[in-house]
């Protein structure tokens, strides 16, 4: 099999696929904390005055972390095993009880991108709807399919966006910037192209990369790299390593994405990261690109 590229024919026209990527941070506002809440019927719950150690039992036998606390059939606060552990055993659940007070309570309206930070912290927080709390959110909940969107619109931004840097950098001559891939990236590459002849008379090199390959492009191009700011390659490759590994755990749904506060701190660093070099290229691009005249 050969490492060397085809020489792709000229594009007709310049991609601006970004400027279809813009509305991705707008779109991402539309996930909010309702989409990914567990609903209060559904939620661990106990009584006020249910005893300490049967609460304990019961939370370690479910691995439950934090449970709401419930009175006359209203939340009024929630319970950490943390606690519980060092509870008398014998002693109601009101004595160990954390208000709702003090950011446990989030809008239904909020977006996912405004509490996730949030959450590691506070690890559970409560929906409010109107003047009545729906339901529950822990970190599990991130995991679910709405939060998974919202991910994947962020780094698709980032894909789109960058591939549209690439296209501004290296123009019609295209072929140039396969020298900035390996050899197996080189043959991949090929395979790609080779099972999607579509005869159109021309192939655009850059919609054949994956996010690796883009990725590595800027790693490789350090002028390309400077449009989104001093990043050194040391910093790009920390920085984007666990994008790319981010990304292909969002397109396995089935997969957990969270499961601890370490795991959520990590992902809400790399989103922030994602989110900010989108922010970023589509800045550099709107540079590059003047706007159309109708």
């Amino acid at each position: 099999m050969t490492t060397q590229p085809r020489t792709p024919r000229p594009l007709p026209t310049r991609s601006r696929s970004w400027e279809n990527s813009v509305p991705h941070i707008d779109l991402g506002q539309g996930v909010q904390a309702r989409h990914i809440q567990i609903d209060l019927e559904r939620a661990p719950a106990f009584d006020l005055y249910a005893k300490a150690g049967n609460v304990l039992k019961k939370m370690n036998a479910n691995h439950w972390e934090n449970a709401a606390v419930m009175s006359k059939g209203r939340i009024v606060g929630y319970v950490r095993r943390s606690k519980l552990l060092k509870a008398d055993p014998e002693q109601p659940i009101r004595n160990v009880t954390n208000s709702l007070a003090g950011g446990a309570i989030v809008s239904g309206d909020t977006p996912i991108a405004e509490i996730m930070d949030w959450i590691a912290e506070q690890r559970i927080l409560f929906v409010l709807e109107g003047r009545e709390i729906t339901g529950g959110i822990s970190i599990w909940d991130f995991n679910k399919q709405p939060a998974r969107a919202y991910y994947y619109l962020v780094l698709a931004g980032l894909e789109i966006a960058l591939a549209d840097l690439i296209r501004w950098k290296y123009g019609n001559n295209q072929a140039n910037l396969i020298a900035r891939l390996g050899s197996r990236d080189v043959e991949e590459l090929n395979e790609r192209m080779d099972r999607d002849r579509a005869g159109s008379g021309h192939e655009d090199v850059v919609s054949y990369l994956n996010f690796k390959h883009l990725l590595r492009i800027f790693e490789k191009d350090r002028a390309l790299r400077m449009e989104l700011g001093k990043y050194e390659t040391s910093k790009w490759n920390s920085m984007t390593k666990p994008l790319g590994e981010l990304r292909n755990e969002v397109m396995h749904p089935v997969k957990t994405l969270v499961g601890s506060v370490e795991d959520m701190r990590a992902l809400t660093r790399n989103i922030e990261t994602a989110t900010t070099l989108v922010e970023k290229a589509i800045l550099a691009l709107r540079k590059k690109y003047p706007p159309r005249t109708r």
